[in-house]
């Protein structure tokens, strides 16, 4: 089985999320009070890819500079 790299990995688990929210899905991630559901989690798991990349982004930059 090869290795995801982190990017990878949240992208799929955002790909699940949307069907998830498509489908109607009620999966509930916490509790019965504060109701996270999938269309709760996704902007934040996007957030996450977003912010994965741009680390991933400065430390190639940092790497260039450096050579």
């Amino acid at each position: 089985m090869r290795t995801l790299t982190t990017e990878e990995a949240l992208q799929i688990l955002i790909d699940w999320l949307r069907d998830n929210t498509d489908c109607g899905t009620d999966i509930i991630f916490d509790n019965d009070e504060d109701n996270t559901d999938s269309a709760t989690l996704l902007p934040h798991v996007e957030q996450a890819l977003n912010d994965v990349r741009d680390l991933r982004h400065l430390q190639l930059l940092q790497r260039a500079r450096s050579e």
